[in-house]
């Protein structure tokens, strides 16, 4: 009897470390199915929504020529809640929002202090925006690129 009891726990610890290691195995699977799909996801994201890139800095110390990919919804702001932070005194914590929607970019302005502009028109109200406009926030000028 001792015999069988013996045996019966030998193969039940073995069980046991099989099913973990199969539970190990599927924790991994799908940490790298979820990591693949991550990477390809913001690939296409960055890639078919474009950028904003900085025309004129002015007095901020942003070079000209910086790139900004664009999300469905990007904030531009001093705050770290931002897409796109700007450390510039003349630029309001929450400054502007843009959205993409249904192919086309709405500018709106988040109350800020020097204001959001799309081609020299201020953007109070969501104004849209497309290819090749002019976003000026605060004294910083970007052009949006596909």
């Amino acid at each position: 009897m001792p015999l069988q009891i013996d045996a019966f726990l030998l193969i039940l610890r073995l069980l046991l470390i099989v099913l973990f290691y199969l539970f190990l195995m599927q924790v991994v699977i799908a940490i790298r199915r979820d990591l693949r799909q991550d990477r390809t996801g913001s690939a296409k994201a960055s890639t078919s929504l474009g950028h904003l890139v900085v025309i004129n800095s002015g007095p901020s110390e942003v070079p000209p020529g910086t790139s900004y990919p664009l999300a469905m919804r990007t904030s531009i702001g001093r705050g770290p809640t931002n897409t796109i932070r700007i450390q510039h005194p003349t630029v309001s914590a929450e400054n502007t929002n843009l959205s993409y929607q249904n192919g086309v970019w709405y500018v709106q302005d988040a109350g800020s202090h020097n204001g959001t502009f799309v081609n020299d028109q201020p953007a109070r109200e969501a104004l849209p925006a497309k290819v090749g406009d002019i976003i000026r926030v605060g004294y910083i000028s970007f052009q949006i690129k596909p």
